[in-house]
């Protein structure tokens, strides 16, 4: 299959068909950016310019990413149960394939020293962790706020963090 390229804020990207995930319902917000892919920022010279800020570009709609991180860099620790249904969704087997991330936002716009955004400026939403199946490349957002335990009804359990 033809690589896509892709016209985005942080230039032009090439993707690999078999590096897009396949998220069935979109993402809240962006229903209808059902395809993503993953990446970091390099610099110049090939080196990730962050080591906590990954972002999550749609292919539907070259305009929308969404920058991500795994909890555990802030301190926070996933164990979630899955429904039957969520883990049919992600076409999970195994509980290792499952990578957690949650999305960023800014707290406070304020100065910044070039176009570095100091982390401690940075608000990571562990209420609705986006969740992707590594292996099947199929992805989803789940809501914990107010959601109540389905423990005992789903074969999965995934646990993120030390």
């Amino acid at each position: 299959m033809a690589k896509i390229e892709l016209n985005t804020r942080f230039g032009e990207i090439i993707v690999d068909p078999s590096q897009i995930i396949t998220f069935p319902r979109g993402i809240p917000g962006f229903e209808k950016c059902t395809q993503w892919i993953l990446f970091h920022e390099l610099d110049d010279k090939g080196n990730r310019t962050s080591g906590v800020v990954t972002h999550l570009q749609s292919v539907d709609d070259e305009a929308v990413t969404l920058s991500v991180t795994e909890p555990v860099l802030f301190g926070f620790n996933y164990e979630l149960v899955l429904s039957d249904s969520e883990a049919a969704e992600l076409k999970l087997e195994d509980p290792n394939d499952i990578l957690v991330l949650a999305t960023l936002a800014v707290k406070n716009v304020v100065p910044q020293i070039g176009d570095k955004l100091p982390l401690e400026n940075l608000h990571a939403n562990i209420a609705a962790p986006i969740l992707i199946n590594s292996k099947a490349r199929v992805g989803m957002q789940i809501k914990l706020v107010g959601k109540e335990s389905k423990a005992g009804f789903a074969p999965f359990v995934a646990k993120v963090g030390i």
